[in-house]
């Protein structure tokens, strides 16, 4: 199992991102080559690409409509890992402090989202935000994890 840029592959993307859910599919599917051409591990391309789904999906519902017009992917390899930072310049939220939802009861639909947060931190094995000027920037990292 490789994780890194293999001979003669980029070891870094910047993809801005359309703030629509039809355009994720794209990103996604731009993100995964990236990813496959670099030979990450089927097991840390799955986690890198949950979480960025769910964050820019977070990014479209809710930054928005208050006022976010762009947002940016980048991906680097970073020693033997996959770096990723996402920017919107929608109102300031920090998804790392942000309290958790309750799990109990989701599975029997007493509530509707709000899981995300979940997600993101489970499957990042570093996460850091900061709040730049008017700019969110969610700094994510992921390797691979031993069974």
């Amino acid at each position: 199992m490789s994780l890194g840029p293999i001979g003669g592959v980029r070891d870094e993307m910047d993809l801005p991102l359309l703030l629509e859910s039809r355009a994720l599919a794209a990103a996604q599917r731009q993100l995964g080559d990236f990813l496959a051409a670099g030979g990450c591990a089927t097991e840390v391309r799955f986690r890198v690409e949950l979480v960025v789904e769910e964050v820019v999906m977070n990014i479209i519902r809710h930054a928005h409509p208050h006022g976010a017009t762009r947002a940016m992917l980048r991906v680097r390899w970073v020693h033997g890992q996959v770096a990723i930072a996402i920017e919107d310049n929608g109102p300031a939220f920090d998804p790392l402090a942000a309290p958790l939802r309750p799990l109990e009861g989701a599975l029997v639909g007493h509530h509707e989202g709000g899981f995300g947060l979940h997600l993101i931190r489970r499957h990042c094995d570093a996460a850091q935000y900061d709040r730049v000027g008017e700019v969110n920037r969610l700094e994510l990292t992921f390797g691979p994890r031993t069974a």
